[in-house]
């Protein structure tokens, strides 16, 4: 019996520990905002992810090039973020071609979590997602 209990330990354990570490990580790791993504009923969703700063810059990478919300930006490049404690709007546009370079600054801000989830999640070879770079809007 005590074969079964230990079993159905790691039959339950290992995926929660699979799920758990990286979300763990994400949120331990440093910094993270909120973003307030369009979603195609016309509603909107918020997300919480990391945010990566060099020059005056910002990005953000969630979604890939099937992802409404990725799709949406074309149209409209509003983007509200939760930072820091405040509401802050920014004008978003897909930047694919800075890939490597926001993994680079993902890696230097957030180290040992961006470790742990890039080894879960495959790295940044098999990711797909596209950075969205990120200006300060006038209206702000």
């Amino acid at each position: 019996m005590k074969y079964v209990y230990w079993f159905i330990g790691l039959l339950v354990g290992i995926p929660v520990l699979l799920i758990g570490i990286p979300i763990a990580a994400s949120e331990l790791g440093g910094e993270v905002v909120t973003l307030e993504r369009a979603e195609e009923d016309g509603g909107s969703s918020r997300i919480r992810i990391w945010i990566v700063d060099d020059g005056g810059e910002s990005w953000v990478e969630h979604g890939d090039s099937e992802s409404y919300w990725m799709g949406h930006l074309k149209t409209s490049n509003a983007v509200v973020l939760d930072r820091a404690g405040q509401s802050q709007s920014y004008e978003g546009t897909l930047d694919p071609d800075s890939h490597d370079l926001y993994h680079d600054l993902r890696r230097q801000k957030y180290s040992w979590a961006d470790q742990l989830i890039e080894l879960f999640s495959g790295g940044r070879e098999s990711c797909d997602g596209i950075p969205v770079r990120l200006h300060l809007s006038n209206d702000a």
